[in-house]
Order: C-alpha cells, then structure tokens, then sequence
C-alpha cells in the first residue's frame, strides 16, 4: 500500500533554502511522503494556496519582503475554507513573534538555525493532528455518543505528548500517560535547552473531553514558547499564564509543574502553577516533597507573580512528577492512593532507572484501583540523576563489548578522552535513536550548539548513504557501528558497516551546484556537505567492513 502523500508549501525569502530542503527531505520526499511547494513572500504563497488546494501545511518564515509571515498567518486563518496548518519559523528568542503567531492560529513552530530531525517531528504531529481533525470533521454527523467524542479527545491528547526522552551519562528521564474512561486534559513535555539543561513540565487540564484536550494542546505549545524566551521558571509560568488567559474564551484553566535541570551540577529550579508537589526519592529510600513556591492554576487571573525554588538532585536521587490522577486513584472502597503509598514504593527499592520508576508507579495504582472505575488520567514523569556506580556500569559494558570477530578497531580509540559506541541495524528508523544519543554525548562533552548540530548532521548524511548503497542484498547480520571521541581539542568519528564495499569519497556522484535546482541529478550532495563539516575524512575497507574515519577540531 502506497505510502499517503503530503503537500507542504515553504514560504521564505531565502534563495538557498529550497535546494537544502530538497535535499535533507529528499528521502521523505523518494517515498513519497512529502511534495514541497515554493514560494518567496506571502503574496507568492496566496497564489499557491489558490493553486494548490491539496496543501496541507504552511511552513512560513516570519521576516520577509511584502507580506511577511504574519500578515500571511492571518489571511490564511482567515479563510473558512483553507483546510491548512501554520508552521512558522522563527529566530531563536523571538518570544513577540512567536506568541502573535500562536494567537493568530499558527499550530506550532521552528526555530532557526532548522534543526532538520526536530522540523520532520514537528511536521508529522501536525500531519496527525489534521488528520485526526479531518477525521472528526468527516464523522461530526455521525458522533452519536459521548464516548465517540472522548474517544477522539484522546487521540488529539496523545498526539501531542513527547515519544522519545532525552538522556545522558548524567541522566535518564521517562514519562507516560494513561487515559481515563473520561478524558481529561493531562499532558507532560521535555524540551532539551541549548545549553545542555533540561525543561520538564507535566500538566493537568480542567475539564473533560474535546475542548480540554484542545486547551491543552494550546497549553503546552504556549509553554514551549515560553521556555524558549526564558530560563527563569517562574517567567515561563507568567508568560504562559498571561498567553492563556487573552484568549480563554472558555474559562479553563491547567495546574503546571514546571522545571529547569542542569545534569552538570544536579541543580533543579522550578515553579508551580496551582500543581501536586513532585517527590524526590533518594538512593536509601527515603524522601522528601519539593519546597512549595506558592502559585495558582494559569489562564485564571492576569499578570500572577510566579516563584522559582532551588533545589539539587544528588547522584542517584529520583524526581517523580505526576497529576492527581496517581494520588486520587480510588479503589472499591473508595479509599484514595495519596502522597504517602506514593513515597512508600521504593522506601525498600529505590528506582534504577527513570523507567523502572514509572512503571512501578503505574503498576502501584492499577493494583491499588482494581476494577474500581477511574476519572481522572494517570500521569507520571520521572527523572534520576545518575549515580557513579551507573557510570562505571556503563563503562564496563562498552568495554565487554565484541571486538575480535565484529569490526576493526576504531580511530575514534586513539582520542584521549571519552568514547561513545555505538550499534544499529542498517536500518533508517534507527537513526533517531542513534542520533538522540549522539545528542546527549555531546551535551555531556559541553560541546557548542553548533557542533552538535554538525556532528549529528555528518552522522545522518553518512548512514543515508551506507543504507542506500551498501546493502541493496543483505546478508546475515548487518550492521552499521559508530565510535565518537572527544577531547579538548578535537572530535573523532568513525562510522562502519560490513555492507558491500562503498567508497563514498570516490564512488558518490560529485554535486551540480550550478545547475538550477530543478535541473539538478540527485546525489552526492550529502558527501560534499560531509567534507565542507569536516577536518579531515578518510575512507578504507578492513576485511568485510567499510571504514570512514573523520575528524572535527571543537574550536577555531
């Protein structure tokens, strides 16, 4: 069954952009997944839009000539019949825009310089979320029950919460959210800031069904702004707040938990909208509830004065962030989980893992309720700050890793600092995986921005070409290994495969950077980039495997 296509019109003044995105979509784009549309200015996009009524999404920069992209938001939002989602992009910090954008109906947002990996996450929520709007628009007249609307409210919950976490050698996080039989409107979001800290919220929506799970998702957009134009948490909550309560037509309002950590030191700063107290289990078992800093729910009142606390997670301590929903669990006899069955669970156990935590809180309520019926969701977001004995662990692990009979042995090895190692199947879908880890090394290695964006864009570019030219007849066992180093001065990186033999500095077509784009052949464009990022690249078949060794000075 053929992959269902989808038309995105890119609206910027910017004349390089269209080739970089053919170029990094162009996978997406083979399978048919993506068609893009161009266009130079708002007044150019109009024509488009009129043109093309199968688009789907408006990804538009702000600043351009003409009609910039907020007078564009505006005459897209208001035509009835332009069945379309705004994406804009944005410059880092650009807290004004952002939020006009998001008040005059954009549905989410990028920021510049375009990380690619978070532009096709932030493409396909909004692809799920139209298609389920879509979806309840074809079947309004045919909703006959309250239960089919829950049911759709939960979709829309769903699609907006994070799948992935972020982690590191410092710290792990995980979360999850269970759906009552009514829906409410919880939501929990991780956001990882430039500077290698961690934004963390977790959030409880008044009221039930699809105009909570509406609110929420503006909520939790709206928070993301704010998180951009702030490190203060007690500034992202007003921001937030004040965004909330303009536009609350509906009179909701949503309890927010929000944080900031930093894995360098174990430093946590926090705020707290009207929300439950987060627990911190420590390595012996015993806890405490985060300091309240007082604050009420947002979208209620303007211009609140939020207060940030402090606090610090030491190696090993857990911080377990949850809705009502896990201490107002009842069973039968109506009797409630509450905060002390909370901190009892791992008086005798401490969690391992951010994972392990989680799940035992789920499986401590489920058994707790029974087959008593719940109102409210369970929602619960954890995270542990690793302990030194989880270090050594893992050091250990990648030292007992096969050596002899799998791949040669890596240039990355010979960098006087730490290692990351890494396997995958020659698989795409792997990549995000692979690349997320890649991100938290280099966090942890206190490299810049820039740096991590490189390195992680060098990855993707040469396991795209491994994938499409080494393994077109797969034996058994394929795989693709990655070795990063990292010292004061240089980066290494070394990636393998026991493809066929594939010299990409030879046997990849060299790129027509002159033609014009439309003219241009397919290929060889990610090689290129992968040598203008690069110090040094190099290319050697040892035995079955395919080597490319690369080096990255971090400065200069």
């Amino acid at each position: 069954m053929a992959e269902k296509s989808h038309k995105i019109l890119v609206v910027d003044d910017e004349p390089d952009l269209e080739q970089l995105m053919l170029q990094r979509m162009r996978r997406e784009i083979r399978r048919g997944r993506y068609e893009f549309v161009f266009a130079g200015n708002g007044e150019e996009a109009l024509r488009s839009l009129a043109e093309n009524p199968d688009i789907d999404i408006v990804l538009s920069d702000i600043n351009m000539p003409k009609m910039n992209g907020l007078e564009l938001l505006e005459k897209v939002s208001g035509q009835d019949d332009l069945d379309v989602r705004t994406v804009m992009v944005s410059a880092y910090g650009d807290l004004k825009n952002i939020r006009t954008a998001m008040n005059h109906g954009a549905f989410d947002f990028v920021t510049k310089p375009v990380d690619f990996n978070d532009l096709r996450v932030t493409l396909e929520r909004t692809l799920s979320h139209l298609d389920i709007w879509r979806e309840a628009m074809r079947s309004r007249d045919r909703l006959a029950t309250l239960q089919r609307d829950l049911n759709l409210a939960s979709k829309m919950q769903q699609s907006i919460l994070p799948t992935e976490f972020p982690g590191g050698p410092k710290f792990r996080v995980s979360g999850n959210m269970k759906a009552a039989q009514e829906v409410g409107g919880d939501f929990y979001d991780v956001t990882g800031l430039p500077d290698g800290r961690l934004a963390m919220a977790v959030a409880d929506v008044s009221g039930k069904g699809v105009p909570a799970a509406l609110f929420m998702m503006s909520s939790c957009t709206l928070l993301r702004g704010a998180t951009i134009g702030s490190d203060d948490p007690a500034e992202v909550l007003r921001v937030t707040n004040n965004a909330l309560y303009e536009t609350n037509e509906s009179t909701m309002f949503v309890t927010v938990f929000f944080a900031v950590f930093d894995p360098a030191d174990g430093s946590l700063r926090y705020a707290n909208g009207g929300h439950n107290h987060p627990v911190v289990i420590h390595a012996d078992g015993s806890s405490d509830v985060l300091s309240e800093t007082g604050g009420v729910a947002l979208g209620v009142t303007e211009d609140f004065a939020y207060e940030t606390g402090e606090a610090t997670l030491a190696p090993g301590d857990v911080l377990v962030m949850y809705t009502d929903g896990v201490t107002e669990a009842e069973n039968a006899a109506a009797e409630q989980f509450e905060m002390e069955r909370l901190r009892g669970l791992f008086a005798d156990a401490p969690p391992a893992s951010a994972e392990d935590a989680v799940a035992e809180v789920f499986r401590a309520v489920e058994e707790f309720a029974g087959d008593a019926p719940q109102f409210d969701d369970i929602t619960c977001l954890v995270l542990r700050r690793s302990a030194p004995g989880d270090a050594a662990g893992a050091a250990a692990a990648a030292d007992s890793a096969p050596a002899a009979d799998s791949a040669p042995a890596a240039d990355a090895a010979s960098g006087s600092g730490r290692k990351l190692s890494l396997t995958m199947p020659p698989e795409l879908e792997e990549m995000k995986r692979v690349d997320a880890e890649i991100g938290a090394f280099g966090e942890a290695e206190e490299w810049s921005s820039e740096l991590v964006f490189q390195i992680k864009l060098v990855f993707e570019e040469v396991v795209i070409n491994v994938v499409n030219y080494g393994f077109e007849q797969r034996g058994d066992g394929p795989e693709v290994d990655i070795d990063i180093s990292s010292d004061a001065e240089f980066v290494r990186m070394v990636i393998r495969d026991n493809g066929r033999a594939f010299d990409p500095l030879t046997e990849a077509p060299e790129p027509d950077t002159d033609s014009a784009v439309p003219d241009r052949p397919i290929g060889g464009l990610g090689i290129h980039l992968v040598r203008e990022l690069m110090d040094t690249v190099e290319y050697r078949r040892e035995g079955d495997w395919n080597c490319l060794s690369m080096s990255k000075r971090r400065t200069g």
